[in-house]
């Protein structure tokens, strides 16, 4: 677990809890560090949410992390995707489960954009070539603080590999696989059916409005999931509005990164 207090503006994101082990390291580095700055350049002209959307948005296209045309693929051969983005502000909300789509983030954006409804199921269905990861890789997720204090989560992936058709995750749920309010924007990644079950980004949010700093927060939920369920499940990123951040996970690796108005940083290890 690590705490670090950036300044305003500033995104976090990662590629997916993991193992990693037969990944091309160099390159998943590398991909972060763009998504990085896809996602910081949208602070020019927008808010957190779309800096969050953007840098999703690109590790959807990659191809090396389930999400977007890397996601893997359920027990017919065939591609679901889960997205949800959430805007602090308003708690405003978008979701979509069971669908095949280049961006599903995008989609997720759309829903909380038209404001009727906070998820829908099997909205699109695209014809799309799938890559599909081979290595350990997870979900891939995103928060950020902009320069009037708005916080934003997004949350994409491809499911669990194998998976029976029309499993849904926990990816789409907000208070589970994401969440973001005046507070705290999280982001997990893991089993969905285990995330589920504990909700730890609302359990981040509820403990930093209890004034629990944010790396204590962190390293509480990270410990529930473990000492429940055991370690090589889950993966968490989370940032307040103090521009404090704080990340943590009980597998192997963790693809991440932060940048800020100084500067960027990447890490795959603990660590590193």
């Amino acid at each position: 677990m690590l705490v670090v207090k950036f300044t305003v503006p500033v995104l976090v994101i990662h590629g997916g809890a993991g193992s990693w082990r037969n990944s091309a390291e160099d390159r998943v580095r590398r991909e972060i560090g763009e998504a990085l700055d896809r996602g910081y350049a949208e602070f020019r002209t927008g808010s957190s949410l779309e800096a969050v959307v953007e840098a999703v948005s690109y590790m959807e296209d990659v191809g090396i992390f389930n999400a977007g045309i890397g996601s893997v693929k359920n027990s017919e051969g065939q591609v679901e995707m889960d997205a949800g983005v959430m805007y602090g502000r308003d708690m405003s909300v978008g979701a979509v489960a069971s669908v095949r789509a280049k961006n599903p983030v995008r989609e997720a954006l759309k829903v909380l954009r038209d404001g009727k409804h906070a998820l829908m199921v099997r909205t699109v269905w695209e014809d799309l070539r799938i890559e599909g990861v081979e290595h350990g890789s997870d979900t891939v997720g995103a928060v950020a603080l902009d320069a009037e204090g708005g916080l934003s989560a997004a949350t994409s992936t491809g499911g669990i590999r194998g998976k029976l058709p029309g499993r849904v995750g926990d990816s789409p749920i907000p208070g589970a696989g994401f969440y973001a309010t005046s507070r705290v924007a999280v982001s997990c990644t893991g089993v969905g059916e285990l995330i589920l079950k504990i909700l730890p980004s609302k359990e981040v949010d509820m403990l930093r409005g209890m004034d629990f700093p944010l790396e204590e927060a962190v390293r509480a939920v990270v410990g529930k999931m473990t000492s429940t369920f055991g370690s090589g499940n889950f993966g968490i990123i989370a940032l307040d509005y103090q521009g404090n951040s704080s990340w943590g996970f009980n597998t192997e690796a963790m693809p991440r990164g932060v940048r800020w108005n100084q500067g960027k940083r990447v890490m795959f290890w603990e660590g590193s």
